[in-house]
Protein backbone atom coordinates (compact mmCIF):
# COMPACT_ATOMS: atom_id res chain seq x y z
CA UNK A 1 0.00 0.00 0.00
CA UNK A 2 1.30 3.46 -0.92
CA UNK A 3 2.54 5.65 1.92
CA UNK A 4 0.27 8.71 2.10
CA UNK A 5 0.61 10.13 5.61
CA UNK A 6 3.19 12.92 5.71
CA UNK A 7 4.75 11.68 8.97
CA UNK A 8 5.17 8.13 7.66
CA UNK A 9 6.42 9.43 4.29
CA UNK A 10 9.02 11.56 6.05
CA UNK A 11 10.18 8.62 8.17
CA UNK A 12 10.43 6.37 5.10
CA UNK A 13 12.41 8.98 3.16
CA UNK A 14 14.84 9.52 6.05
CA UNK A 15 15.34 5.75 6.23
CA UNK A 16 16.35 5.78 2.55
CA UNK A 17 19.01 8.42 3.22
CA UNK A 18 20.27 6.43 6.24
CA UNK A 19 20.54 3.23 4.21
CA UNK A 20 22.35 5.03 1.38
CA UNK A 21 24.99 6.13 3.87
CA UNK A 22 25.28 2.67 5.43
CA UNK A 23 25.56 1.02 2.01
CA UNK A 24 28.13 3.57 0.87
CA UNK A 25 30.35 2.80 3.84
CA UNK A 26 30.01 -0.97 3.45
CA UNK A 27 31.19 -0.92 -0.17
CA UNK A 28 34.29 0.90 1.06
CA UNK A 29 35.12 -2.24 3.07
CA UNK A 30 33.66 -5.17 1.13
CA UNK A 31 33.40 -6.09 -2.57
CA UNK A 32 29.98 -5.65 -4.19
CA UNK A 33 29.23 -9.41 -4.14
CA UNK A 34 29.87 -9.73 -0.38
CA UNK A 35 26.80 -10.78 1.66
CA UNK A 36 27.11 -7.69 3.88
CA UNK A 37 26.83 -5.45 0.81
CA UNK A 38 24.04 -7.50 -0.79
CA UNK A 39 22.05 -7.36 2.44
CA UNK A 40 22.18 -3.57 2.81
CA UNK A 41 21.57 -2.94 -0.90
CA UNK A 42 18.41 -5.05 -0.76
CA UNK A 43 17.24 -3.17 2.32
CA UNK A 44 17.85 0.11 0.50
CA UNK A 45 16.00 -1.15 -2.57
CA UNK A 46 13.02 -2.23 -0.44
CA UNK A 47 12.94 1.15 1.32
CA UNK A 48 12.88 2.98 -2.02
CA UNK A 49 10.24 0.62 -3.41
CA UNK A 50 8.04 1.30 -0.36
CA UNK A 51 7.93 4.99 -1.28
CA UNK A 52 7.61 4.25 -5.01
CA UNK A 53 4.36 2.30 -4.62
CA UNK A 54 1.77 4.08 -6.75
CA UNK A 55 4.32 6.61 -8.04
CA UNK A 56 6.30 6.76 -11.30
CA UNK A 57 9.30 8.17 -9.46
CA UNK A 58 10.45 9.68 -6.17
CA UNK A 59 12.80 12.65 -5.98
CA UNK A 60 15.12 13.83 -3.22
CA UNK A 61 16.31 17.44 -3.42
CA UNK A 62 19.35 18.87 -1.64
CA UNK A 63 19.24 22.66 -1.38
CA UNK A 64 20.62 25.24 1.04
CA UNK A 65 22.32 22.44 2.97
CA UNK A 66 19.02 20.64 3.60
CA UNK A 67 17.52 17.39 2.29
CA UNK A 68 13.95 17.27 0.98
CA UNK A 69 11.68 14.56 -0.36
CA UNK A 70 10.12 16.53 -3.21
CA UNK A 71 9.07 19.54 -1.12
CA UNK A 72 8.99 17.89 2.34
CA UNK A 73 11.98 18.90 4.50
CA UNK A 74 13.79 15.93 6.06
CA UNK A 75 15.08 17.68 9.17
CA UNK A 76 16.43 14.61 10.97
CA UNK A 77 18.25 13.34 7.89
CA UNK A 78 19.81 16.76 7.35
CA UNK A 79 21.10 16.90 10.92
CA UNK A 80 22.24 13.27 11.08
CA UNK A 81 23.71 12.74 7.62
CA UNK A 82 25.85 15.81 7.02
CA UNK A 83 28.30 13.66 5.02
CA UNK A 84 25.55 12.90 2.50
CA UNK A 85 24.81 16.62 2.13
CA UNK A 86 28.52 17.38 1.62
CA UNK A 87 28.92 14.48 -0.81
CA UNK A 88 25.91 15.68 -2.81
CA UNK A 89 27.48 19.11 -3.13
CA UNK A 90 30.81 17.59 -4.22
CA UNK A 91 29.03 15.47 -6.84
CA UNK A 92 26.91 18.45 -7.98
CA UNK A 93 23.91 16.30 -7.11
CA UNK A 94 21.14 18.62 -5.96
CA UNK A 95 18.38 16.29 -7.14
CA UNK A 96 18.29 12.49 -6.89
CA UNK A 97 15.44 10.60 -8.57
CA UNK A 98 14.61 6.91 -8.34
CA UNK A 99 12.31 5.61 -11.09
CA UNK A 100 9.84 2.79 -10.63
CA UNK A 101 11.52 -0.47 -11.64
CA UNK A 102 14.96 0.36 -10.24
CA UNK A 103 16.98 -2.87 -9.78
CA UNK A 104 19.37 -4.08 -7.11
CA UNK A 105 22.17 -4.06 -9.72
CA UNK A 106 21.51 -0.39 -10.48
CA UNK A 107 21.38 0.41 -6.77
CA UNK A 108 24.76 -1.32 -6.22
CA UNK A 109 26.39 0.64 -9.03
CA UNK A 110 24.87 3.87 -7.70
CA UNK A 111 26.34 3.29 -4.24
CA UNK A 112 29.72 2.38 -5.69
CA UNK A 113 29.81 5.55 -7.78
CA UNK A 114 29.00 7.65 -4.70
CA UNK A 115 32.39 6.54 -3.34
CA UNK A 116 34.25 7.27 -6.55
CA UNK A 117 36.66 10.15 -6.10
CA UNK A 118 37.54 12.73 -8.72
CA UNK A 119 41.19 11.64 -8.51
CA UNK A 120 40.14 8.15 -9.59
CA UNK A 121 39.30 9.58 -12.98
CA UNK A 122 42.07 10.20 -15.49
CA UNK A 123 40.16 11.67 -18.43
CA UNK A 124 40.87 15.31 -19.16
CA UNK A 125 37.19 16.15 -19.38
CA UNK A 126 35.90 14.25 -16.39
CA UNK A 127 32.22 13.30 -16.71
CA UNK A 128 29.73 14.33 -14.05
CA UNK A 129 27.91 11.97 -11.72
CA UNK A 130 24.89 11.56 -14.01
CA UNK A 131 27.19 10.76 -16.94
CA UNK A 132 28.96 8.13 -14.83
CA UNK A 133 25.60 6.54 -13.97
CA UNK A 134 24.77 6.40 -17.67
CA UNK A 135 28.18 4.90 -18.48
CA UNK A 136 27.48 2.10 -15.99
CA UNK A 137 24.07 1.41 -17.55
CA UNK A 138 22.06 2.84 -14.64
CA UNK A 139 18.82 4.08 -16.23
CA UNK A 140 16.40 4.15 -13.30
CA UNK A 141 18.43 6.53 -11.10
CA UNK A 142 19.06 10.12 -12.16
CA UNK A 143 21.23 12.67 -10.40
CA UNK A 144 21.14 16.24 -11.59
CA UNK A 145 21.51 19.88 -10.74
CA UNK A 146 18.58 22.20 -10.05
CA UNK A 147 19.68 24.86 -12.52
CA UNK A 148 18.00 28.24 -12.17
CA UNK A 149 16.05 29.69 -15.07
CA UNK A 150 18.58 32.49 -15.42
CA UNK A 151 21.46 30.01 -15.72
CA UNK A 152 19.61 28.03 -18.39
CA UNK A 153 18.91 31.08 -20.49
CA UNK A 154 22.40 32.50 -20.05
CA UNK A 155 23.81 29.18 -21.27
CA UNK A 156 21.55 29.37 -24.30
CA UNK A 157 22.70 32.94 -24.94
CA UNK A 158 20.88 35.85 -26.52
CA UNK A 159 19.27 37.28 -23.40
CA UNK A 160 18.96 41.03 -22.97
CA UNK A 161 19.85 42.82 -19.71
CA UNK A 162 16.12 43.24 -19.02
CA UNK A 163 15.53 39.51 -19.53
CA UNK A 164 18.46 38.62 -17.30
CA UNK A 165 17.16 40.89 -14.53
CA UNK A 166 13.65 39.49 -14.87
CA UNK A 167 14.95 35.91 -14.66
CA UNK A 168 17.12 36.79 -11.67
CA UNK A 169 14.15 38.34 -9.85
CA UNK A 170 12.09 35.23 -10.57
CA UNK A 171 14.85 32.99 -9.23
CA UNK A 172 15.08 35.10 -6.08
CA UNK A 173 11.32 34.87 -5.68
CA UNK A 174 11.45 31.08 -6.12
CA UNK A 175 14.07 30.81 -3.39
CA UNK A 176 12.08 33.13 -1.12
CA UNK A 177 8.88 31.13 -1.59
CA UNK A 178 10.83 27.96 -0.72
CA UNK A 179 12.07 29.59 2.49
CA UNK A 180 8.67 31.13 3.35
CA UNK A 181 6.74 27.86 2.98
CA UNK A 182 9.49 26.02 4.86
CA UNK A 183 9.14 28.54 7.72
CA UNK A 184 5.37 28.11 7.73
CA UNK A 185 5.76 24.33 7.93
CA UNK A 186 8.19 24.74 10.83
CA UNK A 187 5.83 27.14 12.63
CA UNK A 188 8.13 30.14 12.19
CA UNK A 189 7.03 33.69 11.47
CA UNK A 190 6.88 34.81 7.84
CA UNK A 191 9.43 37.44 6.89
CA UNK A 192 6.91 39.87 5.36
CA UNK A 193 9.55 42.55 4.90
CA UNK A 194 11.69 40.40 2.60
CA UNK A 195 8.61 39.07 0.80
CA UNK A 196 7.38 42.62 0.22
CA UNK A 197 10.77 43.76 -1.09
CA UNK A 198 10.91 40.84 -3.53
CA UNK A 199 7.44 41.67 -4.84
CA UNK A 200 8.29 45.37 -5.20
CA UNK A 201 11.34 44.44 -7.28
CA UNK A 202 9.22 42.30 -9.59
CA UNK A 203 6.55 45.01 -9.87
CA UNK A 204 9.10 47.68 -10.80
CA UNK A 205 10.67 45.49 -13.50
CA UNK A 206 7.29 44.25 -14.73
CA UNK A 207 5.95 47.79 -15.19
CA UNK A 208 9.08 48.63 -17.21
CA UNK A 209 8.75 45.63 -19.57
CA UNK A 210 5.73 43.36 -19.23
CA UNK A 211 6.60 41.23 -22.27
CA UNK A 212 9.73 39.92 -20.56
CA UNK A 213 7.63 38.65 -17.65
CA UNK A 214 4.95 37.16 -19.89
CA UNK A 215 7.66 34.87 -21.27
CA UNK A 216 8.83 33.81 -17.79
CA UNK A 217 5.66 31.93 -16.89
CA UNK A 218 6.61 29.31 -19.49
CA UNK A 219 9.53 28.18 -17.27
CA UNK A 220 8.19 25.20 -15.35
CA UNK A 221 9.64 22.27 -13.43
CA UNK A 222 7.28 19.57 -12.19
CA UNK A 223 9.89 18.16 -9.80
CA UNK A 224 9.38 21.30 -7.69
CA UNK A 225 5.88 22.04 -8.91
CA UNK A 226 4.51 23.70 -5.77
CA UNK A 227 7.13 26.44 -5.59
CA UNK A 228 7.28 27.11 -9.34
CA UNK A 229 3.48 27.16 -9.43
CA UNK A 230 3.26 29.74 -6.65
CA UNK A 231 5.78 32.02 -8.39
CA UNK A 232 4.07 31.61 -11.76
CA UNK A 233 0.68 32.41 -10.24
CA UNK A 234 2.12 35.54 -8.67
CA UNK A 235 3.69 36.70 -11.97
CA UNK A 236 0.49 35.97 -13.91
CA UNK A 237 -1.58 37.81 -11.31
CA UNK A 238 0.77 40.81 -11.38
CA UNK A 239 0.77 40.94 -15.19
CA UNK A 240 -3.01 40.82 -15.23
CA UNK A 241 -3.27 43.37 -12.42
CA UNK A 242 -0.98 45.74 -14.33
CA UNK A 243 -3.10 45.31 -17.47
CA UNK A 244 -6.19 46.13 -15.36
CA UNK A 245 -4.54 49.39 -14.33
CA UNK A 246 -3.75 48.64 -10.68
CA UNK A 247 -1.21 51.06 -9.19
CA UNK A 248 2.16 50.02 -7.74
CA UNK A 249 0.91 49.80 -4.13
CA UNK A 250 -2.05 47.65 -5.18
CA UNK A 251 0.23 45.40 -7.22
CA UNK A 252 2.58 45.00 -4.26
CA UNK A 253 -0.32 43.82 -2.08
CA UNK A 254 -1.59 41.53 -4.83
CA UNK A 255 1.85 39.98 -5.29
CA UNK A 256 2.31 39.17 -1.60
CA UNK A 257 -1.19 37.65 -1.43
CA UNK A 258 -0.53 35.56 -4.56
CA UNK A 259 2.74 34.21 -3.13
CA UNK A 260 0.87 33.05 -0.01
CA UNK A 261 -2.39 31.85 -1.59
CA UNK A 262 -1.48 28.14 -1.42
CA UNK A 263 -0.06 28.10 2.11
CA UNK A 264 -2.78 25.66 3.10
CA UNK A 265 -1.35 23.03 0.73
CA UNK A 266 1.27 22.43 3.43
CA UNK A 267 -1.47 20.64 5.40
CA UNK A 268 -2.29 18.27 2.50
CA UNK A 269 -0.35 14.98 2.18
CA UNK A 270 1.99 15.09 -0.82
CA UNK A 271 0.58 11.85 -2.23
CA UNK A 272 -2.87 13.39 -2.30
CA UNK A 273 -1.61 16.36 -4.31
CA UNK A 274 0.11 14.06 -6.81
CA UNK A 275 -2.34 11.14 -6.93
CA UNK A 276 -3.01 10.39 -10.62
CA UNK A 277 -6.29 8.55 -10.08
CA UNK A 278 -9.72 9.53 -8.84
CA UNK A 279 -9.91 10.92 -5.31
CA UNK A 280 -12.21 9.29 -2.80
CA UNK A 281 -14.83 11.31 -0.94
CA UNK A 282 -12.62 11.29 2.15
CA UNK A 283 -9.61 12.48 0.13
CA UNK A 284 -11.66 15.35 -1.29
CA UNK A 285 -12.62 16.40 2.22
CA UNK A 286 -8.91 16.66 3.05
CA UNK A 287 -8.18 18.55 -0.17
CA UNK A 288 -11.02 20.98 0.35
CA UNK A 289 -9.73 22.02 3.77
CA UNK A 290 -6.57 23.66 2.39
CA UNK A 291 -8.01 27.18 1.73
CA UNK A 292 -9.31 27.42 5.31
CA UNK A 293 -6.07 25.92 6.67
CA UNK A 294 -4.06 28.53 4.76
CA UNK A 295 -6.25 31.36 5.99
CA UNK A 296 -5.80 30.19 9.59
CA UNK A 297 -2.00 30.01 9.16
CA UNK A 298 -1.86 33.56 7.83
CA UNK A 299 -4.46 34.86 10.29
CA UNK A 300 -2.33 33.67 13.21
CA UNK A 301 0.64 35.58 11.82
CA UNK A 302 -0.75 38.83 10.48
CA UNK A 303 -4.34 39.33 11.60
CA UNK A 304 -7.57 39.67 9.64
CA UNK A 305 -6.59 42.96 7.99
CA UNK A 306 -4.10 41.26 5.67
CA UNK A 307 -5.51 40.75 2.17
CA UNK A 308 -3.55 37.50 1.91
CA UNK A 309 -5.94 35.90 4.42
CA UNK A 310 -8.92 36.64 2.15
CA UNK A 311 -7.12 35.38 -0.96
CA UNK A 312 -6.01 32.15 0.73
CA UNK A 313 -9.58 31.55 1.92
CA UNK A 314 -11.40 32.51 -1.29
CA UNK A 315 -9.24 31.37 -4.21
CA UNK A 316 -11.29 28.15 -4.69
CA UNK A 317 -14.69 29.61 -3.74
CA UNK A 318 -15.68 30.22 -7.41
CA UNK A 319 -17.46 33.30 -8.70
CA UNK A 320 -20.91 31.77 -8.09
CA UNK A 321 -19.78 30.64 -4.59
CA UNK A 322 -20.32 26.97 -5.48
CA UNK A 323 -16.73 26.10 -4.58
CA UNK A 324 -15.13 25.67 -1.19
CA UNK A 325 -15.13 26.51 1.62
CA UNK A 326 -18.83 27.34 1.68
CA UNK A 327 -19.44 31.08 1.80
CA UNK A 328 -22.38 33.25 2.74
CA UNK A 329 -24.58 33.66 -0.39
CA UNK A 330 -24.31 37.44 -0.19
CA UNK A 331 -20.49 37.45 0.00
CA UNK A 332 -18.54 39.31 -2.68
CA UNK A 333 -15.14 37.78 -3.35
CA UNK A 334 -12.19 40.17 -3.12
CA UNK A 335 -10.89 41.38 -6.48
CA UNK A 336 -7.48 39.87 -5.70
CA UNK A 337 -9.09 36.48 -4.98
CA UNK A 338 -10.78 36.54 -8.38
CA UNK A 339 -7.49 37.47 -10.07
CA UNK A 340 -5.50 34.77 -8.26
CA UNK A 341 -8.18 32.16 -9.01
CA UNK A 342 -7.80 32.76 -12.76
CA UNK A 343 -4.00 32.75 -12.55
CA UNK A 344 -4.02 29.61 -10.39
CA UNK A 345 -6.14 27.56 -12.79
CA UNK A 346 -4.35 28.78 -15.94
CA UNK A 347 -0.91 27.82 -14.61
CA UNK A 348 -2.16 24.46 -13.30
CA UNK A 349 -3.70 23.63 -16.67
CA UNK A 350 -0.60 24.53 -18.68
CA UNK A 351 1.98 22.92 -16.38
CA UNK A 352 3.46 19.46 -16.88
CA UNK A 353 2.98 17.11 -13.96
CA UNK A 354 4.55 13.73 -13.30
CA UNK A 355 1.28 12.05 -14.34
CA UNK A 356 0.20 14.21 -17.31
CA UNK A 357 1.38 16.80 -19.83
CA UNK A 358 0.21 20.37 -19.53
CA UNK A 359 -2.41 21.70 -21.92
CA UNK A 360 -1.58 24.09 -24.73
CA UNK A 361 -2.44 27.76 -24.00
CA UNK A 362 -5.42 27.86 -26.36
CA UNK A 363 -6.98 24.85 -24.64
CA UNK A 364 -6.48 26.46 -21.22
CA UNK A 365 -7.99 29.72 -22.50
CA UNK A 366 -11.02 27.82 -23.83
CA UNK A 367 -11.58 26.19 -20.44
CA UNK A 368 -11.36 29.51 -18.63
CA UNK A 369 -13.84 31.12 -21.01
CA UNK A 370 -16.17 28.12 -20.62
CA UNK A 371 -16.16 28.76 -16.85
CA UNK A 372 -17.11 32.41 -17.25
CA UNK A 373 -19.93 33.38 -14.89
CA UNK A 374 -19.64 30.12 -12.93
CA UNK A 375 -16.08 29.50 -11.79
CA UNK A 376 -14.78 32.91 -12.85
CA UNK A 377 -15.87 36.54 -12.89
CA UNK A 378 -17.13 36.87 -16.50
CA UNK A 379 -15.62 40.31 -17.12
CA UNK A 380 -12.26 39.30 -15.63
CA UNK A 381 -12.18 35.95 -17.48
CA UNK A 382 -12.36 37.67 -20.88
CA UNK A 383 -9.78 40.29 -19.89
CA UNK A 384 -7.48 37.60 -18.44
CA UNK A 385 -7.45 35.64 -21.69
CA UNK A 386 -6.61 38.88 -23.51
CA UNK A 387 -3.83 39.55 -20.99
CA UNK A 388 -2.11 36.15 -21.16
CA UNK A 389 -2.87 35.75 -24.85
CA UNK A 390 -4.69 32.79 -26.35
CA UNK A 391 -1.53 32.28 -28.36
CA UNK A 392 1.45 33.57 -26.34
CA UNK A 393 4.71 34.74 -27.87
CA UNK A 394 6.90 31.93 -29.30
CA UNK A 395 3.92 29.54 -29.40
CA UNK A 396 4.05 27.37 -32.54
CA UNK A 397 0.66 27.41 -34.30
CA UNK A 398 -1.01 25.70 -37.22
CA UNK A 399 -2.79 28.15 -39.56
CA UNK A 400 -6.01 27.49 -41.48
CA UNK A 401 -4.07 27.64 -44.76
CA UNK A 402 -1.98 24.66 -43.64
CA UNK A 403 1.17 26.63 -42.84
CA UNK A 404 3.06 26.53 -39.55
CA UNK A 405 4.00 29.80 -37.84
CA UNK A 406 5.50 31.16 -34.63
CA UNK A 407 3.64 33.83 -32.65
CA UNK A 408 5.63 37.07 -32.46
CA UNK A 409 3.25 39.48 -30.74
CA UNK A 410 -0.24 39.30 -29.23
CA UNK A 411 -2.82 41.82 -30.40
CA UNK A 412 -4.57 42.79 -27.17
CA UNK A 413 -7.64 44.01 -29.04
CA UNK A 414 -7.91 40.66 -30.87
CA UNK A 415 -5.86 37.99 -29.05
CA UNK A 416 -7.14 35.26 -31.39
CA UNK A 417 -5.30 36.91 -34.31
CA UNK A 418 -1.71 37.72 -33.32
CA UNK A 419 1.27 38.68 -35.44
CA UNK A 420 3.09 35.55 -36.57
CA UNK A 421 6.30 34.61 -38.35
CA UNK A 422 5.82 31.98 -41.03
CA UNK A 423 8.03 28.93 -40.64
CA UNK A 424 8.79 28.74 -44.36
CA UNK A 425 12.12 29.91 -45.73
CA UNK A 426 11.45 33.66 -46.04
CA UNK A 427 10.32 33.97 -42.38
CA UNK A 428 7.66 36.48 -43.40
CA UNK A 429 5.86 38.22 -40.52
CA UNK A 430 2.14 38.82 -41.00
CA UNK A 431 -0.57 40.35 -38.83
CA UNK A 432 -3.50 37.93 -38.91
CA UNK A 433 -5.92 40.78 -38.16
CA UNK A 434 -5.51 41.98 -41.72
CA UNK A 435 -6.08 38.59 -43.35
CA UNK A 436 -8.71 35.90 -43.63
CA UNK A 437 -6.21 33.40 -42.20
CA UNK A 438 -6.95 32.05 -38.74
CA UNK A 439 -5.30 29.71 -36.26
CA UNK A 440 -6.38 26.11 -35.82
CA UNK A 441 -4.48 25.48 -32.62
CA UNK A 442 -1.15 25.61 -30.82
CA UNK A 443 1.22 22.80 -31.73
CA UNK A 444 3.00 20.82 -29.03
CA UNK A 445 6.47 20.74 -30.58
CA UNK A 446 7.46 17.76 -28.42
CA UNK A 447 5.03 15.54 -30.28
CA UNK A 448 4.04 15.11 -33.90
CA UNK A 449 1.78 17.91 -35.12
CA UNK A 450 -1.69 16.88 -36.14
CA UNK A 451 -3.20 18.21 -39.34
CA UNK A 452 -5.70 21.07 -39.36
CA UNK A 453 -9.01 19.75 -40.67
CA UNK A 454 -11.40 22.46 -39.54
CA UNK A 455 -11.11 26.19 -40.27
CA UNK A 456 -11.09 28.38 -37.20
CA UNK A 457 -13.91 30.71 -36.33
CA UNK A 458 -13.53 34.31 -35.21
CA UNK A 459 -12.72 33.16 -31.69
CA UNK A 460 -9.46 31.80 -33.07
CA UNK A 461 -9.88 28.23 -31.87
CA UNK A 462 -11.40 25.37 -33.84
CA UNK A 463 -14.54 23.65 -32.62
CA UNK A 464 -12.64 20.39 -32.65
CA UNK A 465 -10.09 21.88 -30.28
CA UNK A 466 -12.81 23.07 -27.91
CA UNK A 467 -14.54 19.71 -27.86
CA UNK A 468 -11.26 17.94 -27.08
CA UNK A 469 -10.81 19.89 -23.87
CA UNK A 470 -11.89 18.11 -20.70
CA UNK A 471 -13.41 20.45 -18.15
CA UNK A 472 -11.08 20.67 -15.14
CA UNK A 473 -13.63 20.87 -12.35
CA UNK A 474 -14.22 17.15 -11.97
CA UNK A 475 -13.35 14.63 -9.30
CA UNK A 476 -10.08 13.34 -10.74
CA UNK A 477 -6.96 14.09 -8.79
CA UNK A 478 -4.91 14.86 -11.87
CA UNK A 479 -6.80 18.15 -11.62
CA UNK A 480 -6.60 18.31 -7.83
CA UNK A 481 -4.15 21.17 -8.07
CA UNK A 482 -6.90 23.21 -9.76
CA UNK A 483 -9.16 22.83 -6.76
Amino acid sequence: MAIVDRENLTAAAEEVIRLIEVARKRVQIYPSHHPAVREIVMKLLCAVEDILQGRPHVSFNIAHGEIFLDEIPLANATLTHTEFVELSAAKAMSTLTFQAGVTDEEMTKFVQLLNERATDRTAANEPGFQERLAEKGVESIQAGVLVSSSEVNLLEGGTTPAQQEAMSSRDRALELVWETYHDLLAGKAIDYENLGLAVKGIVRALLDDREVYRHLVDIKDYHNYTFNHVVNVAVLALLFGADLGLNADQLNSLGVAAFLHDAGKLSVPVDLLKKPGKLTDEEWKVMERHPAEGAVMLLEQCGHQNIGVSVALEHHARYDLSGYPKMSPDRTLHLFSRIVSLSDVYDALTSDRSYRRGMMPDQAAAIILSGSGKEFDPALAKLFVQSVGVYPRDCVVLLTNGETAIVQETNLDDPARPKVRLARGDNEIIDLRGTDIGICKCIDTSTAAASCEHPTDDAGSSQASHEAVTHPFVTTSEEADLR
